[in-house]
């Protein structure tokens, strides 16, 4: 498949198409990002674009690109998925949201639609926006790879390019007929400890000689309820032996903030705004499934991750499911650089036991960090986010 649309529908697409009252030379982008970590890459992907040239830019959008100036069409918050049962209850909402992107489609009258992740919904509405006439670009594949393979085959039909953030994507996708760019990893570009490692300890009243335990359960409600109670009790296991060392729970977006008063933290220090300071500053983290675990380990940090779900979730993904690790830097290792605690093996005892000897044995510990060097290795040099900028701004032409 080429890098654009089909000559017939393209112009049949132009002839539809009435220009909007804006500047001369000025290109429109409709983007879709359904949860945080898509937010924030989006993000920085339209300020690469902004620096390209003018541009206005409507979409789906969370609180990262409405900062970067995107015009809401729905908001990211209220799209909220966690689980292909989450999917079944949103159903309508989704819906919902999706007849009002195509109707922009028509409106608005992009020059490219971005899809940014988000598997659950964006699968399903890009070939309906294909058949609309959109030229369509993808930004960070959905992981077919993972739990059905055959998907990528059928993205070849109806994604006019798709820029891919991990290099084994690349083959992969290619390999099924998509036109395909390993573009790098946008979270080298903007990953950075929020404060200092002198201010953060004052912050959370630990001493330069305090280890500390960074506990990241996940900021939906679901990942709070699943995981939070098993880290905060294998924390308090650990603190129990080990007189200096710190359990610290950063707060992750306004739904952790609203839910805190729900759950014991008795014993464990809350931090507002800092995940960050506590991925970077942190002896060891038990860490939820999902982005944090990557930044973690580019962080050099040794953790544990954490994953547990609804058991028909869990028994549909055991079915689907084609990977033997979950954990995004084993994935992208090629072999186990963190320990996977996963539904019933997810235990207080158990993640006590895992994360103590990174907390006891400073060569244990480093030896750690340095199995974890190969994942910042793989994921490319900074510029992720401008190169797949340029790509799509030329699909936009």
């Amino acid at each position: 498949m080429g890098g654009g649309l089909d000559p017939r529908r393209r112009a049949a697409g132009a002839e539809a198409r009435a220009p909007l009252a804006s500047g001369a030379g000025e290109r429109r982008f409709l983007i879709v990002a359904g949860e945080p970590s898509g937010d924030q890459h989006a993000a920085r992907l339209v300020a690469a674009l902004r620096r390209l040239g003018p541009c206005r830019i409507a979409g789906v959008a969370g609180p990262d690109l409405r900062a970067a100036g995107v015009e809401p069409l729905a908001r990211m918050e209220d799209l909220a998925l966690l689980g292909f049962t989450g999917i079944v209850a949103r159903l309508p909402e989704l819906l919902r949201v999706r007849a009002r992107l195509i109707a922009a489609l028509r409106e608005f009258q992009p020059h490219a639609v971005v899809l940014v992740d988000y598997p659950g919904f964006n699968l399903r509405l890009g070939p309906r926006l294909r058949r609309a006439g959109a030229r369509l670009f993808y930004y960070i594949a959905p992981q077919v790879w993972a739990w059905h393979p055959k998907r990528a085959r059928a993205m070849a039909g109806w994604v006019d390019r798709l820029a891919v953030v991990f290099p084994f994507e690349e083959p992969i996708f290619r390999a099924a007929g998509v036109t395909v760019r390993f573009v790098g990893h946008p979270m080298i570009d903007g990953l950075a400890p929020e404060v200092d490692e002198a201010r953060f300890r004052a912050e959370i009243a630990a001493g330069a000689n305090h280890r500390i335990l960074g506990l990241l359960p996940g900021s939906r409600a679901q990942e709070l309820e699943r995981h939070l109670a098993p880290m905060v009790e294998a924390a308090r296991q650990l603190m129990r032996e080990r007189r200096d060392l710190v359990g610290v729970l950063p707060l992750a977006g306004a739904l952790a903030e609203e839910r805190l008063g729900e759950f014991d933290l008795e014993g464990i220090r809350v931090v507002r705004g800092r995940v960050h300071a506590v991925q970077a500053y942190a002896t060891a983290c038990a860490v939820a499934s999902g982005t944090a675990t990557l930044e973690t380990a580019i962080f050099g940090t040794p953790l544990a991750i954490v994953y547990r779900t609804g058991r028909l979730n869990y028994a549909i993904a055991r079915r689907v499911v084609r990977l033997p690790r979950i954990g995004l830097p084993n994935i992208v290792a090629g072999e186990e650089v963190a320990p996977e605690l996963i539904q019933d093996a997810l235990t207080p005892e158990r993640l006590a036991a895992t994360l103590a000897p990174w907390l006891d044995d400073p060569g244990v510990r480093a030896a750690q960090a340095r199995r974890l060097a190969v994942v910042r290795e793989r994921l490319g040099g900074p510029g992720a986010s401008a190169r797949a900028a340029e790509w799509l701004w030329s699909l936009a032409a």
